[in-house]
C-alpha cells in the first residue's frame, strides 16, 4: 500500500527537474570548456609570444589552483546573498576568461585568461543550491545525476576533443565554449529561481553568524576538528589527484595504441560502465552504505591503476573502466555526505571548503604527475597508485557519519 506514495515521493517535481537539468547542463558545458583543450595547450602555447615550457605548464595548471582558491569565498558569498546570484557571477567570469583566451596573443595573456576561468568557482555553490531544495533519496539521486554529468563531460571531452580540433583551432574552441556557456547563463537567469531569494535570507543560522569574523572562525574550527569532514575531504583530494593523473597518463599511453583520434574507444565505454554501476550502487547508498562504497571504490580504483603498468589496449580499457567506476562513485557519495551533515545556513561555505580541497588534489595531481612523468613513467604511475591506496586507508573503519555530531562540533564554540 505504501509503494505508490514512496515512488511519488522519490520523483522530482517539474521545478526540481528544471533546476537539476539546467544546472547540470551549465556545469557540464563548463567542464567541457575546461577539459577539451587540455591536451592541446602545451602545443598551442608554442604559437604565443613569450612561450617557455614552464609557462605552458603554468597555463595548463593555473585553472585548478584558482579553482581551489575561490571555492571558499564563493561558498561564503552564496550563504550571504543566495546561490543564483553567485552562480551567475561565476559563470560570467568563465565566459570572459574564455573570450580572453580566444584573443590571447602572448603566453602571459593565456595564463591570466585560464586563471580567470578557474576563478569562476561555482561548483560548490551549484551543489549547495541543488542540495538545499531536496531531501533524502531525491538529494542522492540529484547529486548522482550532477556528478555523472560532470564525469561524462570530462571523459567525453578527452574522447571527442581531438575530433573537434580537426575542425576548429584551439582559440576558436575557446570562443565556441564561451558562446554555449553564455546560452546556459541566460537559461539560469530567466528560468531558475533560488528559494532563498523568495525568503528573507538570514546569515544567523544555528548560532553561527557568517558575517562575523568569530563566527567564521568557529565554523572553520568545527570543520577541522570533525573527523567525518576531514576524512571526506581527504578522500576527495586523493580521488581528484588520481583523476587528473589518469587523464595525463592514459592519453600518453594511447598515443602509440589508438592515436589521439581513438581515445573515445577507451573513455566512452568507461563512462557508460560507470553510469550503469552508479545506478546499482545508488540503491546500496540509499540504504546507508555510502562509506563502505567509497572504500570499495578506492580499492577498485587501485586494481584499475595497476593495469596501466601493461599499456596494451585491453589493459588500458579495463583499467579505465575500473577507474571511472570508482571516480564517479567517490565523487557522488562524498559530495552527498557533505551536504547531508551540513546545515543549510552554512552549506555553501562547507561545500566551498570541500571543493577547494578537491581542486587542490587536481592541482597536485597535474603538478606531481607531470614532473615525474618526464623522469620515470613507472614512478608517476606508482605515486598515482599510492594515492588510490591512501583513499582506502583514509576511509578504513568508517561506516557512517552523523549529522548531529557535525552540527554540534560547529556550534559548540558559540555556546
Amino acid at each position: 500500500m505504501n509503494r505508490v506514495p514512496q515512488q511519488q515521493a522519490d520523483r522530482f517535481t517539474k521545478t526540481e527537474f528544471a533546476l537539476l537539468a539546467i544546472l547540470s547542463l551549465a556545469l557540464s558545458i563548463r567542464q567541457v570548456a575546461m577539459t577539451m583543450v587540455m591536451p592541446f595547450i602545451s602545443v598551442y602555447s608554442q604559437s604565443l609570444s613569450g612561450y617557455t615550457p614552464a609557462l605552458a605548464g603554468m597555463a595548463l595548471g593555473i585553472f585548478g589552483l584558482t579553482q581551489a582558491l575561490f571555492q571558499i569565498p564563493f561558498g561564503l558569498w552564496s550563504d550571504k546573498i543566495g546561490n543564483k546570484k553567485v552562480v551567475l557571477v561565476g559563470l560570467l567570469q568563465v565566459i570572459i576568461g574564455l573570450v580572453m583566451a580566444y584573443y590571447a596573443s602572448s603566453i602571459y595573456w593565456l595564463i591570466f585568461a585560464r586563471a580567470l576561468q578557474g576563478s569562476g568557482a561555482v561548483i560548490a555553490v551549484v551543489f549547495s543550491w541543488i542540495s538545499s531544495g531536496l531531501d533524502g533519496r531525491r538529494r542522492l539521486r540529484a547529486m548522482s545525476v550532477m556528478s555523472s554529468c560532470i564525469g561524462l563531460a570530462a571523459a567525453s571531452s578527452f574522447a571527442f576533443g581531438p575530433l573537434v580540433h580537426h575542425v576548429l583551432p584551439v582559440n576558436q574552441m575557446f570562443l565556441v565554449c564561451a558562446c554555449i556557456i553564455g546560452a546556459s547563463w541566460l537559461l539560469i537567469l530567466t528560468l531558475l529561481r533560488d528559494k532563498r531569494e523568495d525568503q528573507a535570507i538570514t546569515v544567523q543560522v544555528s548560532q553561527v553568524d557568517l558575517t562575523d569574523g568569530s563566527g567564521l572562525k568557529t565554523l572553520f574550527q568545527g570543520l577541522l576538528h570533525n573527523m567525518s569532514f576531514v576524512k571526506l575531504n581527504a578522500a576527495a583530494f586523493f580521488n581528484n589527484y588520481v583523476m587528473v593523473a589518469v587523464f595525463f597518463i592514459v592519453p600518453q599511453q594511447l598515443q602509440s595504441v589508438t592515436g589521439m583520434d581513438g581515445m573515445w574507444k577507451v573513455f566512452m565505454p568507461a563512462v557508460i560502465a560507470a553510469l550503469l554501476t552508479l545506478k546499482l550502487s545508488g540503491r546500496l547508498a540509499a540504504k546507508g552504505y555510502r562509506c563502505v562504497l567509497i572504500q570499495l571504490s578506492f580499492l577498485v580504483c587501485a586494481v584499475g591503476l595497476g593495469m596501466f603498468y601493461r599499456p596494451t589496449f585491453g589493459f588500458i580499457l579495463a583499467g579505465c573502466i575500473l577507474f571511472m567506476v570508482s571516480y564517479i562513485a567517490v565523487s557522488t557519495f562524498t559530495q552527498t555526505l557533505v551536504n547531508d551533515i551540513a546545515d543549510s545556513g552554512y552549506r555553501g561555505t562547507v561545500n566551498g571548503v570541500f571543493n577547494s580541497i578537491q581542486y587542490l588534489g587536481s592541482f597536485a595531481g597535474s603538478l606531481i604527475t607531470g614532473a615525474l612523468w618526464g623522469n620515470s613513467h613507472v614512478l608517476a604511475l606508482g605515486f598515482t597508485l599510492a594515492a588510490g591506496l591512501l583513499g582506502v586507508a583514509i576511509m578504513h573503519g568508517t561506516y557512517s557519519f552523523e549529522a548531529d555530531s557535525f552540527k554540534d562540533a560547529i556550534e559548540g564554540g558559540t555556546r
